[in-house]
């Protein structure tokens, strides 16, 4: 989420002037339906929790991982780990009351980051830690100091090439770690800049080595495996780079980046030698996260939101808009980037669309049409969380509002 820190704050001073209804309404698609299957009992006194949570199995059994932020020096900053048939709580992680605020816990991610054959849950908090957590009890299995807290998800991959998983993560000053499971630093790198876009971890050069792509403040800069600047890129961002995703645009090894600005353009930068490939201006607060071929047409796209309330499918290879669906009627302050995933199990991905105003959507990626809604008169401030966690070939849809809440739906064909 990524000025999810500017707009929530400031939203958050107006939302706490009065008091949202909770309510909730499935609204009629073009060819389906969005049903509730539970809301969460994690309620905060705020409207402004802006990070997604983490969902999957965990020994067969499906389960949720939500960050929830709070007030300053409250007792409701935590992470709790929920059934994902029902939202039965298993265990909380809470955050010291001098450290809750409104980052208390950002996105965690589950991945076997130190390779024992069990995923376990990895988050940062304003505690300036990043920590692991068994997923079934909640236990800490690892903790590392950071520079400042994190904003964004960390990463687990086998960056140095050694065969075993190293942890990233960039906390919000701009220092990115990479460090090893025993609790060491393989190194660290100051990029001294604000960093909100979520890092990635691929083989962006096609040399068939990791390398790390970071947005930090006005400049997207990609580190090797040795932690060394392979290029900088600083123009053309206007402004604070405040999302960012990756993925194969075209036919060279690379992979590309894609990043957002607060004041409203995208830009896709080639991986390997960090030259614009294409720049779009659409208004304020640009947003991606979705990165994919939605449409099945052998080629990727990007899926781009802005301050209008607007969803658009770029061809990710030169940018060139297909198709555009306004979510909302509201003016809206900001609107959350897009999921995407198989959420009615036929084998091809849909476009799951969350808008400020509550809504939640599954958008058809060949034409922009909406197929069904669901709203609930709570804002949104990040894109939805899109994980199959129970039996059957439907990916469920976990959407996190404003006053902490997680929202559970599924996806019916009509």
């Amino acid at each position: 989420m990524q000025t999810r820190t500017v707009v929530a704050v400031v939203l958050l001073v107006s939302v706490l002037a009065g008091t949202a209804f909770v309510g909730y309404s499935s609204l009629a698609g073009s060819s389906g339906t969005l049903d509730e299957r539970w809301v969460s009992n994690t309620s905060t006194s705020i409207l402004g929790n802006h990070h997604a949570p983490a969902a999957g199995k965990i020994d067969g059994e499906g389960m949720v991982f939500a960050p929830v932020s709070g007030s300053g020096n409250g007792s409701s900053c935590r992470l709790v780990a929920m059934t994902a048939d029902g939202a039965t709580p298993q265990w909380r992680y809470r955050v010291p009351a001098a450290n809750c605020t409104i980052h208390s816990v950002a996105d965690p991610t589950l991945a076997d980051f130190d390779d024992d054959g069990t995923k376990e849950v990895v988050a940062t908090t304003t505690e300036d830690l990043v920590t692991a957590l068994d997923p079934q009890t909640g236990e800490q299995e690892f903790t590392y100091n950071l520079t400042d807290y994190g904003y964004t998800q960390p990463l687990v991959a086998d960056v140095t090439g050694d065969g075993a998983n190293e942890t990233v993560v960039v906390d919000f000053r701009g220092t990115a770690f990479v460090l090893r499971p025993n609790g060491s630093a393989v190194w660290t790198e100051k990029l001294d800049a604000k960093t909100e876009a979520q890092p990635a971890v691929a083989d962006f050069t096609g040399d068939n080595e990791s390398e790390i792509a970071v947005g930090a403040g006005q400049k997207v800069v990609l580190l090797d495996r040795n932690g060394t600047v392979r290029w900088n890129r600083t123009q053309p961002f206007d402004s604070s780079i405040t999302w960012m995703t990756t993925g194969q645009a075209d036919e060279d090894a690379a992979i590309e980046i894609v990043a957002a600005t607060f004041g409203g353009r995208v830009v896709a930068i080639d991986g390997e030698r960090g030259t614009v490939e294409w720049q779009k201006e659409f208004g304020d607060l640009a947003a991606v996260h979705a990165f994919g071929d939605g449409d099945g047409d052998s080629a990727a796209e990007v899926y781009a939101t802005a301050k209008d309330g607007k969803l658009r499918s770029l061809d990710a290879s030169d940018g060139t808009v297909e198709w555009t669906t306004q979510l909302t009627a509201e003016d809206v302050p900001m609107t959350p980037p897009p999921g995407m995933g198989d959420v009615d199990g036929d084998g091809e991905p849909e476009i799951v669309a969350v808008t400020n105003d509550g809504i939640v959507s599954v958008v058809d990626p060949k034409s922009g049409d909406v197929r069904a809604s669901y709203e609930r008169n709570v804002p949104i401030y990040v894109h939805p969380t899109i994980a199959n966690t129970d039996g059957d070939r439907a990916a469920e849809l976990y959407a996190v509002y404003g006053d902490g809440r997680v929202v559970a739906l599924s996806y019916t064909e009509s």
